[in-house]
């Protein structure tokens, strides 16, 4: 069997060569996403291997590979919706995708949380000053507050698990509860929105879910509330977001993906990122103000100006930040 793998990182191939001498397949690996001017380079090959959003596989395309004898394809992401399902099952291609590790995105979730109440990026951003005074810094203890979680399949389950030692109240809304939870309340969707202090989203990305965190729900939280989307990126209306976040009505907003071109009051940003959960590290967290990097530089002018002392090392700090957010890119808009 031949099989044509695409979006493959270097980290990966050693993965793939172990696999395919495994499973005794033969594999073509492309460093590049799959698009429709590669039908040719899959000639000969029974199945693909893809990633969501960095291939086209829209019903056009999949009929050309269907001629070219394409029978499976799989998605190493979570994600499929750039595949066209309908025009897959009417071709005859099975189509796959890949589950992560739910402790692996619960860890992470959690994680975020602690790092968002306790002001962790903002006291690292200090501290490349030498500003360790602690005024601004005071948090929030985990336990005096009440944890969200919208949707309990297998990574909402974890994420509850791991909060239960932490003394939070926790609630939950799924439309098809869980019966083996504890130390969890279900409540309807407005509740949630009304009681919780972090709201926590690991629900499915579909018609009824996109764009679910919206104007009207947010309306519907807390003022100051901290939202964390380790789900899908299209389950937040990022204008709506940003919106949100400049009000203060949404004090952080922490998401591993950010995808849409979205406007803000500084302009439009286009935000490029695709990340998986498991290679995103503290780059992501800048995003946690995500009204756009300008804030970011002015609180950067402000230690500056405090702190000129260490302009050297904020300079150098700065650098490196400019680098991560490289794929922030202001664009004029037009009236």
């Amino acid at each position: 069997m031949k099989i044509a793998a695409f979006s493959v990182r270097p980290d990966e191939k050693q993965y793939f060569d172990t696999f395919a001498n495994v499973y005794k397949v033969e594999l073509q690996i492309n460093r590049s996403g799959f698009t429709a001017g590669d039908i040719e380079s899959v000639k000969g090959c029974e199945a693909m291997l893809v990633c969501d959003g960095m291939c086209d596989l829209s019903a056009p395309v999949l009929e050309k590979l269907a001629a070219e004898g394409v029978k499976y394809i799989g998605f190493r992401t979570i994600g499929y919706n750039s595949v066209d399902l309908e025009a897959a099952k009417r071709l005859g291609i099975r189509v796959a995708h890949s589950g992560y590790s739910p402790y692996s995105v619960a860890n992470y979730t959690v994680m975020l949380m602690l790092m968002c109440i306790r002001k962790a990026l903002y006291v690292m951003m200090r501290s490349h000053t030498a500003d360790y005074s602690l005024g601004p810094i005071c948090g929030r203890e985990m336990q005096n507050m009440t944890v969200g979680i919208i949707g309990t399949g297998r990574i909402g389950k974890a994420v509850i698990k791991n909060l239960s030692g932490f003394g939070c109240k926790i609630i939950a809304y799924d439309p098809y509860p869980a019966k083996d939870l504890e130390n969890v309340e279900y409540v309807t969707l407005d509740e949630l929105y009304a009681k919780s202090d972090i709201i926590s989203l690991h629900t499915f990305l579909s018609d009824e879910t996109y764009h679910m965190i919206n104007k009207d729900s947010i309306a519907k939280m807390k003022d100051g509330v901290i939202l964390i989307n380790a789900a899908r990126g299209a389950l937040v209306d990022t204008k709506n977001l940003i919106e949100a976040v400049e009000s203060g009505k949404v004090k952080k907003y922490v998401t591993d993906f950010a995808n849409e071109t979205v406007a803000g009051r500084e302009g439009i940003l286009r935000v490029r990122m695709n990340l998986s959960v498991q290679t995103v590290s503290m780059m992501t967290l800048l995003l946690i103000t995500i009204t756009s990097y300008l804030s970011l530089s002015r609180i950067l002018l402000s230690h500056l100006t405090l702190h000129f002392s260490q302009i050297r090392l904020c300079l150098t700090w700065l650098s490196l930040q400019l680098r991560v957010l490289c794929s922030l890119q202001p664009v004029k808009t037009h009236h």
